[in-house]
């Protein structure tokens, strides 16, 4: 099966390109699969909106849409709501992102549901280790938090629940590009929080190995792979219940909010938190695994060729 590919950029880190680019490196390994030009291809994968007309059958995964109502959200939703018109199959994140979608743009014919997953042979390879220089001794417990930080996101309630429920012994560790006055805002709360930056993906995973929880208190996130990979390095989740996020956690945490109705809402500016209105979640479920879900993208790439 040849492919091509819509608005993919694989030197790219973001979420939606991190996990496009393990998708097709499994794809590729796996499957007769290869990437092409739209003039060769079987089939066209398109990453939340095209970059030129299609040619050939489409699938299209979203990564989300827009709703922040202090921004031009119809604008920023109209080349996404082209290509889910144009789509010959649509693949949502999580079944937050479903109702969502379909709430904005209606139905489409062919939709599915495939929850984001982890590459565990990856992060086999991962050192645990590596972190040993920065968080020395075997005693000390080390939690984590990692993302494109954003007002939505709230490190500062990451940082707030770290220092209501947090051991002593333990060290915070923050991944993720900061401006300089709020790293040293939040690094002057407490000597155990440390300021990480952007960290490549290796890097990454390794203190995902390092760690024994992940706070993710992001507001209305979609299907976060930074939840997922950290609860496949072993990471015990806190999130909130909004959004799709607690759809893929099988050892977590959840603090509950209220519902939402869908409504344009003020996004930035996201409403505070009652980390005692929680739950705690523990099941057998098998950890969602990049080859299952790769098979997925697969079948129904299969199905509409």
């Amino acid at each position: 099966m040849k492919i091509f590919t819509h608005n993919f950029n694989p030197d790219s880190n973001s979420g939606p390109n991190k996990f496009t680019r393990t998708l097709f490196s499994n794809l590729i390994k796996e499957k007769d699969v290869s990437l092409s030009t739209q003039e060769d291809a079987d089939v066209e994968f398109c990453l939340i909106q095209q970059q030129v007309h299609k040619v050939k059958p489409m699938l299209l995964r979203l990564d989300g849409i827009w709703f922040n109502s202090e921004q031009d959200f119809k604008q920023q939703n109209a080349p996404i709501h082209f290509a889910y018109q144009n789509a010959d199959a649509v693949v949502f994140q999580s079944r937050f992102n479903k109702r969502l979608t379909e709430a904005w743009f209606g139905a489409h014919k062919n939709s599915h549901v495939i929850h984001n997953a982890a590459d565990s042979k990856l992060i086999l390879t991962a050192n645990k280790h590596f972190w040993n220089k920065k968080f020395s001794g075997d005693k000390t417990e080390v939690w984590c938090c990692a993302s494109s930080w954003r007002p939505h996101k709230r490190l500062n309630d990451n940082v707030s629940y770290f220092l209501e429920f947090a051991p002593e012994n333990a060290q915070l560790a923050i991944a993720g590009a900061l401006g300089m006055d709020e790293a040293k805002e939040i690094m002057s709360l407490d000597e155990r929080i440390h300021i990480l930056g952007d960290l490549d993906y290796m890097s990454l995973l390794s203190l995902y190995k390092r760690s024994t929880k992940f706070i993710h208190l992001a507001y209305l996130d979609h299907c976060p792979n930074v939840v997922v990979d950290a609860q496949a390095s072993g990471c015990h989740v806190i999130c909130s219940s909004t959004g799709g996020t607690s759809e893929v956690v099988s050892d977590g945490t959840i603090i509950i909010e209220d519902e939402w109705d869908f409504k344009p809402i003020p996004l930035y500016k996201p409403p505070k938190m009652d980390f005692f209105k929680s739950v705690r979640v523990k099941s057998h479920d098998v950890k969602k695994e990049i080859k299952n879900c790769a098979q997925k993208y697969y079948s129904i790439m299969q199905g509409i060729t």
